[in-house]
């Protein structure tokens, strides 16, 4: 994300605004609350790049992250208001982990991990609550092949 942002930086030092912030997701799939950030550079007043990092606690043995590079475009509602569709790319690694006292035969299988890519799909809305600080909540399905699932995440970003 620090690459993006440093790259972003230099191709359009002079076009918009830049975000960072923190949010709290529930994923269906994984049936779990996750922990993100996520850092945004607006190309044009209606167009907003982001990337995000998202980990999703322990539960049942599996955990999972994703890495999301999304596109939003926002439509104003209001002076502070914008909702938004958004559309983009994932990549997701979910692992599992079996304890010792779980494994009921002599077995090496009491863990493994896979990550696939997938695509992002769904919507949103940020409000502005200051003129530094923006509230958020989107939902977005992660087409992934075998781990499609729906993501709800609320956050908040200071905006500079």
């Amino acid at each position: 994300m620090a690459l993006c942002a440093m790259l972003c930086e230099g191709a359009f030092a002079q076009a918009g605004v830049k975000t960072v912030g923190l949010n709290v997701s529930y994923g269906t799939e994984i049936e779990n609350i996750g922990v993100g950030v996520k850092g945004q550079y607006y190309i044009t007043d209606a167009i907003c790049t982001e990337a995000s990092f998202d980990y999703f606690l322990k539960k049942d043995g599996l955990s999972m992250w994703d890495v999301n590079f999304n596109a939003h475009y926002l439509f104003p509602i209001g002076d502070k208001m914008k909702i938004y569709p958004l559309a983009g790319l994932s990549y997701t690694n979910w692992k599992y982990s079996l304890d010792e006292r779980e494994v009921l035969v002599d077995d090496d299988d009491t863990s493994d991990s896979v990550g696939k890519f997938g695509v992002n799909l769904g919507g949103g809305f940020q409000y502005d609550l200051t003129e530094s600080m923006i509230f958020n909540a989107e939902v977005k399905y992660q087409l992934i092949n075998t781990f499609d699932q729906v993501v709800f995440s609320v956050g908040l970003a200071y905006k500079f």
